[in-house]
């Protein structure tokens, strides 16, 4: 059975899944070239037949994610807002709705608005509004009129296509990508919301999934993304800056605030219970935080995630009487939460998946329909689970002629085919920057060495230069290591071998680690979300950091995604061109496609 998984909300993808096995799944953004962008993923789909090498006629089933989509997820917001856009929608749309009690419409606060990308859909027919505008009949009529799209688009009987709830599709897909499924097991989701559901935890025995929550309770997501908007930052995007600001606020100056977080939401079991006095969560935290420094909010906003999650967590696993925990949802990016998680007493083993973004809700949608469809026991022994994230398209080869051939490519680089990775390496070595285009493209927004860009670890000059010249980051942000499974202990603290293949968790580091990694930890803690390579997933990543580490006795590199600040992770050579060497005028020196190097000076 071939089922095409479908996600048309914000972070659009889709993916094929055949007889259990994940062929190919990729996002949207990766080739509109629009960040996060939603509606109906038809480039994805397209680019998903070709990499699977089936047509339309070959899918038996399609899987849609979210039941109930919003209008304004259709409309693009997420992706076509920008911070002032956000604020102008909290102080001129909720603010009247709340505390005046007058009756405001999202197209009269954004009369000209006009989404980004090409979302496919007939949005002239679907209200530019939120669910405080319509009612269940107009959620209805977006339902059917999705149905009705993809039939249409598919070429597919509408009986044989599915709609999943939100928080199903996130949990089904943390469970059966994991490679260690236990006996029994918890499966816990946090996000900003879908379906009209923060939150769920499922206990999952031999395959059998049981529902035990699913609710509006766990307001954490919705928190994060109000309070990175209060500190000026676009909320569903640069959560991760005010993660990776925490760490530099002292106990002085995140008291206060913690206590503030700390007192809007409790643990209440297996639930959460709101203060009464919270009517939202944007003027709620404007009015309490005003004397407090930015750096405080930020770290006592990540100490109240901490706290709450450690707390629900030891609730779930009493309640349920497991260690053994899967974590997905936008929540499960927080990977300092996950730090505090991984080491709490009541965690064996804790597994967080590529992409715990709603991206993976395609793939979530294509396991529970051949779950629905086989029953557990069935779809237990089918459903594979996977050791890489690489489910993109491999380097397209006619795609690499043209960036050869490219005015600029022959103009500035000398090309070098069949490269030596030893070569590779001494220019790492000298303390240049690489960009890595090889092999199949990764899922999730890590880079995994197939789309990246790589330097000498232990050089805070690597961090200068890939910030001032490429990257344009804020200052405070880390970057990450890619690490050898042979020199992984010598380098990362973490007892319980917490699976480390996908940069979804943290961990800290020995003191071999804060001299080599120094460049690609937290600069303040020196904490580190590693990539663990081994040679069977990754063979060629894995043979240049061997060469990297037979030069210069460092058994890692640094890792970051392959793009420019704003843009997606590049998807083909020529994406290079147009976003960063010409289109950003970026002088990256050295590139590697596969086994050909490009490179703009003569070290080599």
């Amino acid at each position: 059975m071939l089922v095409l998984g479908i996600n048309d909300s914000h972070d659009a993808s889709a993916c094929l899944v055949q007889d259990g096995r994940l062929l190919v799944a990729i996002s949207e953004e990766r080739l509109q070239r629009i960040k996060s962008v939603g509606g109906f993923p038809a480039h994805a789909i397209r680019a998903c037949f070709e990499v699977a090498g089936v047509t339309a006629r070959d899918v038996d089933h399609v899987a849609i994610a979210t039941e109930k989509l919003v209008p304004n997820n259709i409309h693009n917001v997420a992706t076509t807002f920008s911070v002032s856009d956000y604020l102008k929608w909290q102080e001129d749309y909720y603010y009247p709705i709340l505390f005046e009690n007058k009756q405001v419409r999202l197209a009269d606060v954004f009369p000209s608005y006009e989404p980004k990308g090409d979302l496919a859909y007939p949005i002239s027919t679907i209200p530019f509004a939120t669910t405080n505008e319509v009612g269940a009949d107009v959620l209805d009529d977006i339902k059917h009129m999705r149905r009705q799209f993809v039939a249409d688009h598919v070429g597919i009987d509408d009986a044989r296509i599915s709609f999943h709830r939100h928080h199903r599709c996130h949990a089904w897909y943390a469970y059966y990508t994991n490679p260690n499924r236990h006996q029994r097991m918890a499966i816990v989701t946090a996000d900003a919301g879908g379906d009209g559901a923060y939150d769920s935890v499922h206990l999952v025995e031999n395959g059998l999934f049981r529902e035990v929550t699913e609710t509006r309770s766990n307001l954490i997501g919705k928190i994060y993304s109000s309070v990175t908007l209060l500190l000026g930052m676009r909320p569903n995007e640069h959560e991760y800056k005010v993660m990776g600001l925490a760490p530099y606020a002292s106990e002085y100056h995140k008291q206060g605030p913690r206590n503030v977080f700390l007192d809007s939401l409790a643990v209440d079991g297996l639930k959460f219970k709101t203060n009464s006095e919270v009517r939202d969560h944007f003027f709620y935290f404007k009015d309490k935080l005003r004397i407090y420094r930015f750096d405080g909010i930020a770290g006592g906003l990540q100490d109240f995630v901490e706290t709450r999650l450690c707390e629900w967590f030891e609730n779930i696993g009493s309640e349920l009487k497991t260690n053994h925990f899967a974590f997905n949802g936008g929540v499960a990016n927080n990977v300092k939460a996950n730090k505090r998680l991984i080491e709490s007493a009541r965690v064996d083993s804790f597994f967080v998946p590529p992409g715990p973004g709603d991206e993976n809700l395609s793939i979530g949608a294509a396991y529970l329909a051949i779950y629905d469809q086989l029953g557990p026991e069935k779809a237990h022994e089918v459903i594979r689970s996977n050791e890489t994230a690489y489910w993109g398209p491999d380097v397209d080869q006619a795609n690499k002629r043209t960036f050869s051939e490219h005015p600029f490519i022959k103009q500035y680089y000398r090309q070098i085919n069949n490269v030596d990775l030893r070569e590779v390496a001494k220019v790492l070595a000298a303390g240049e920057i690489v960009g890595l285009c090889n092999g199949r493209m990764e899922f999730g927004s890590r880079a995994l060495g197939h789309r990246s860009l790589i330097a000498d670890p232990s050089s805070q000059d690597s961090v200068r230069k890939i910030n001032d010249l490429i990257k344009k980051r804020d200052f405070w942000m880390p970057f990450t290591p890619s690490v050898l499974d042979s020199s992984y202990d010598d380098y990362i603290v973490n007892p319980k071998s917490i699976s480390s293949a996908f940069m979804t968790g943290c961990f800290d580091t020995t003191e071999l680690g804060r001299k080599h990694l120094k460049g690609a930890t937290h600069p303040y803690d020196y904490t580190a979300r590693p990539q663990r390579v081994t040679e069977d997933t990754c063979p060629r990543y894995h043979a240049l950091i061997t060469a990297f580490k037979e030069e210069s006795g460092i058994g890692a590199v640094l890792n970051t995604s392959l793009n420019i600040h704003g843009k997606p992770i590049v998807m083909n050579p020529t994406d290079l061109i147009d976003e960063i060497l010409v289109g950003g005028d970026i002088p990256l020196k050295y590139i590697l496609i596969e086994d050909t190097f490009y490179a703009r000076d003569f070290l080599i």
